[in-house]
């Protein structure tokens, strides 16, 4: 028996609540797209080894694994293809969970999806990931309780993302977003969002944001996407040190949004940056962002759509 598990990556499009008066915190807006991916195969083995891309971290997630479900490591996993880490694309997350399906599904157990997030350390504020890797979509989930650590948040949206509409993704070569113990300590150091400014992002998600999605309207959905992430920048310029994370992506924003695209933004903590715009549209905008970055500081651009199933699980035997 072998299982197959190719993971889509994700875009984050900020958190929506950094006060917690409400006795929640975070919330988080995202879509599952369908490149690039985390691509593993596993089967049973009489001892543990890890072959391909990745070995070293692909080593490290089965360990907790093992450990949190306390079985012995009866596996060979074989990475063939992996996200970039640590560019705003979720790789962690579709990492942990494609390891920890896989194992699970080798070893016959019954976990939720949410489940194998948390006993991967996954969904510390949002279950965007989380829910991405499932079933896909455009997702909001409903936050954290400020009382409780070990909680999943909520799903609380789920809608497909239209197939006529693109994300042409910008990776520009600079120093990748921030991870691990330096978020951490980011989060520590920002004082709580005013209400007023989580009141206008609840605004534009329930009034203008969603309404559009539903109506497939990327006017309207690309002005209040742009909104939110100005809005949830600007408040982590704190750490930051400006809406976005340097200058160069600032720049590249700049430049994408002269290209008419008709939204824009950075996805979690960067470097990855997007401008959504219509199938037709995906091409030239592509070639002049890219010959934007060749003239510059150089990187990589790329056409996606959005993933609306989710992960894709296969059964060999």
């Amino acid at each position: 028996m072998k299982v197959y598990i190719k993971t889509p990556s994700r875009l984050h499009f900020g958190l929506i609540d950094l006060n917690g008066n409400l006795g929640r915190m975070f919330g988080g807006l995202g879509v599952g797209i369908n490149k690039p991916n985390i691509i593993i195969e596993a089967e049973h083995s009489p001892i543990f080894t890890v072959t391909g891309q990745e070995t070293q971290l692909a080593t490290q997630l089965a360990d907790r694994f093992f450990k949190a479900y306390q079985i012995k490591p009866n596996v060979h996993i074989h990475v063939k293809q992996t996200i970039p880490p640590h560019t705003g694309l979720g790789s962690g997350t579709q990492f942990a969970l494609a390891i920890a399906t896989a194992i699970a599904k080798l070893n016959d157990i019954k976990a939720t999806t949410p489940q194998l997030a948390l006993a991967m350390g996954r969904a510390k504020r949002t279950g965007v990931g989380t829910a991405i890797f499932e079933k896909g979509c455009f997702v909001v989930d409903g936050g954290k309780k400020t009382n409780e650590t070990t909680d999943f948040p909520p799903l609380i949206h789920r809608q497909p993302f239209p197939d006529e509409w693109r994300f042409v993704i910008a990776v520009p070569n600079i120093t990748k977003g921030l991870c691990n113990s330096e978020e951490i300590a980011a989060f520590n150091k920002l004082p709580p969002m005013q209400e007023e400014e989580v009141a206008k992002i609840c605004h534009l998600t329930m009034l203008k944001l969603l309404p559009a999605l539903a109506e497939k309207d990327i006017k309207n959905f690309g002005e209040a996407l742009t909104e939110i992430q100005i809005i949830t920048g600007n408040y982590f310029a704190h750490v930051q040190g400006g809406t976005y994370s340097n200058k160069e992506i600032a720049d590249t924003l700049e430049f994408i949004k002269s290209l008419n695209v008709y939204g824009f933004g950075q996805s979690s903590w960067g470097p990855a940056v997007y401008g959504i715009v219509k199938q037709d549209q995906a091409k030239a905008v592509l070639q002049k962002i890219r010959a934007y970055l060749d003239r510059d500081i150089g990187g990589e651009v790329f056409i996606a759509k959005g993933n609306n199933k989710g992960a894709t699980i296969k059964i060999i035997n």
